[in-house]
């Protein structure tokens, strides 16, 4: 025992003189100078250190000032502190086996132009020049074993653009390796036509995994991504557009991704969870899955899936191709088919506040392509659960980035409503209903025809089959003007049915229209006079109409609306007299009910013209 105590105490006693030496000034220069000019001829440039502090007691050695040149002789990497836990034991049998290394404030200068090589690509030439030792024996050499390292503070500094790294860890353990950075902050800007557009980063935490199996993993945790072009929201005093305004925007992602291959130019992954929240905007993607190949510039995915709270899109196969300057291409994408079942209102906050009511499971089936200039559909099939309401149609949209020219077109090829759904779907909308009764005696609506979306603007137009007759309209929606004008057309409507006008049977004729739909100018005109009525004029050329038993012709209606009281009158032209009349009512519901005053104006062919009632 007394022989182990003299033992272990000569032990310290060399230790402590050996820690006692390596920190003279005389071994720290010499230190010094072997590490810079190892580290310089290794790297082939200028490397600096300032100090290095080893304790051979503590196990631990210590790195300041450490200055890595560029070929410019500019500051590429810079670092204030390397901080490393060694096993003095391992040494001895040929084995470094670091337990801990900490750096501190990790300064990277990195410069790649577009006309010339990058600030680092020496190192990479370098690497690639160096020749290939031979394999060393089994034993032989110093073997290099980490455990762990944490690297704080780390600024980037990438063209001229700042980049900054909270953190950095290395961590491994049974043959399984993983690398987490905490908060990635970046930030930058983007000079568009309409002004600057500031950007802000921060990737929360990633981590990415690798197991000496060959599993690779990449999680991303609270990453953010927010923009903002200074500038008002697009809904800022107008409650009734949507709230997605891409110069806004504030969205926290949460990824989890496995990395199955990774070739020379292709990488095959599985996104295996994913969800996205823009709590400002409103859109919320509650689930994102998907197989991922990436082959050179395009991008394949297999199997993808898109949730909303109660919206889900699937995906088969899609295929994404990313631009290029140096090969020419431009964004482009396909997807021969996406199945999904879709509410409404999941995309009432961001796109239509008018749907958040709209609840009606719509099942869909579409197939997209199109490039960043603009997206065709093709194949679209919607249907509701109990098949009342089918719609087949294709479509395309056009200058998506031009703003005021950007232009929606559909073309329906046939659309079925049958009795039931028309009030269903009226009842998502908060409005005030009009005209519900005719709806209902319409009976099952055929429709075929199409429609535009342009700039404040929507126009529609095609043919309605009904019970009560077929129907030709073209309309428009305008934005700018708040006004609904169009004109509509038949050659055998039962006018009759549709307003309770027993009296009057099949007409023949055409009607033009102009309603306000401006909600200042209703809603001032309400104040003051009340009414359930459209306010407007409605416009009618009758061929022909059975009126009784009789067929009468060539007649003329002009009907005047203040939304209170709508004022019309009917001419009928004959070779003799006009038989006129003149009509009000309060409520299309119950136009049997209407007062009807009837004139005859008589024709004098010498004199100035004499009404008679």
């Amino acid at each position: 025992m007394r022989l182990a105590g003299w033992t272990m105490a000569v032990i310290i006693a060399v230790v402590i003189i050996l820690s006692a030496i390596a920190n003279s000034s005389y071994v720290e220069d010499k230190l010094i100078g072997l590490a810079q000019d190892a580290l310089s001829k290794e790297l082939n440039t200028e490397v600096k250190i300032k100090h290095i502090g080893l304790n051979l007691l503590a196990q631990h050695a210590s790195v300041y000032g450490v200055t890595v040149k560029d070929m410019e002789h500019r500051d590429m990497v810079k670092i204030k502190q390397i901080w490393a836990n060694f096993r003095l034991r391992s040494l001895l049998t040929g084995k470094l086996v670091l337990r801990s290394v900490k750096v501190d404030d990790l300064d990277l200068l990195i410069l790649k132009p577009d006309d010339g090589p990058a600030n680092y690509q020496f190192l990479i030439d370098g690497s690639k020049q160096k020749p290939k030792q031979k394999k060393q024996k089994k034993g032989s050499g110093l073997k290099v074993d980490l455990n762990g390292a944490i690297v704080n503070n780390i600024h980037i500094n990438y063209n001229h653009e700042p980049y900054d790294i909270k953190q950095a860890i290395y961590h491994h353990l049974y043959g399984k390796h993983s690398v987490t950075i905490n908060h990635l902050i970046a930030n930058w800007k983007n000079y568009t036509r309409k002004g600057i557009v500031g950007w802000n980063l921060d990737s929360g935490q990633l981590t990415v995994n690798l197991s000496d199996d060959g599993k690779k993993s990449v999680d991303i945790r609270d990453l953010n991504i927010r923009c903002d072009n200074h500038r008002p929201r697009r809904n800022t005093g107008k409650p009734h557009h949507g709230a997605f305004d891409g110069g806004h925007l504030d969205v926290t992602a949460n990824l989890s991704v496995d990395i199955l291959n990774i070739g020379k130019d292709t990488i095959t992954a599985r996104l295996v969870r994913g969800c996205a929240k823009d709590s400002v905007a409103g859109i919320d993607v509650t689930e994102l899955k998907s197989d991922i190949a990436v082959v050179g510039k395009k991008v394949f995915f297999t199997n993808a899936v898109i949730q909303q709270v109660t919206t889900r899109l699937d995906i088969p196969k899609a295929e994404l191709t990313l631009p290029s300057k140096k090969d020419g291409t431009t964004l482009s994408y396909k997807a021969d088919t996406i199945n999904g079942r879709a509410i409404l209102k999941d995309i009432a906050k961001p796109f239509a506040p008018v749907l958040h009511k709209f609840s009606i499971p719509l099942n869909l089936r579409v197939g997209i392509y199109g490039s960043d200039k603009g997206m065709n559909f093709r194949g679209i099939h919607i249907n509701t659960d109990d098949d009342k309401l089918v719609i087949n149609a294709t479509g395309n949209l056009h200058n998506l980035t031009e703003g005021r020219e950007l232009t929606l077109h559909f073309q329906v090829h046939d659309m079925v409503a049958k009795p039931g759904i028309k009030d269903k779907i009226i009842n998502q909308f908060i409005v005030k209903k009009y005209m519900m009764y005719q709806l209902y005696a319409l009976g099952v609506i055929k429709y075929h025809g199409e429609f535009d979306i342009l700039w404040r603007k929507e126009q529609f137009r095609g043919l309605l089959n009904t019970e009560k007759g077929d129907i030709d309209f073209n309309f428009e929606i305008d934005g700018n003007t708040k006004y609904l004008t169009g004109k509509v057309s038949s050659d055998s409507l039962k006018l009759g049915d549709l307003f309770q006008l027993k009296k009057i049977g099949d007409i023949d004729g055409s009607a033009s229209f102009h309603i306000d739909i401006s909600k200042e100018r209703t809603a001032e005109m309400r104040k003051k006079k009340g009414g359930k009525l459209p306010i407007g004029n409605v416009k009618a050329d009758i061929k022909k109409v059975q009126y009784r038993n009789i067929t009468l012709k060539n007649i003329a209606t002009d009907i005047q609306s203040d939304g209170a009281l709508a004022n019309g009158n009917v001419t009928m032209k004959g070779s003799l007299t006009d038989l006129m009349l003149e009509f009000s009512f309060t409520s299309t519901e119950e136009m049997h009910k209407m007062k009807v005053k009837p004139r005859l104006k008589f024709r004098n062919y010498y004199k100035d013209d004499k009404d008679d009632e």
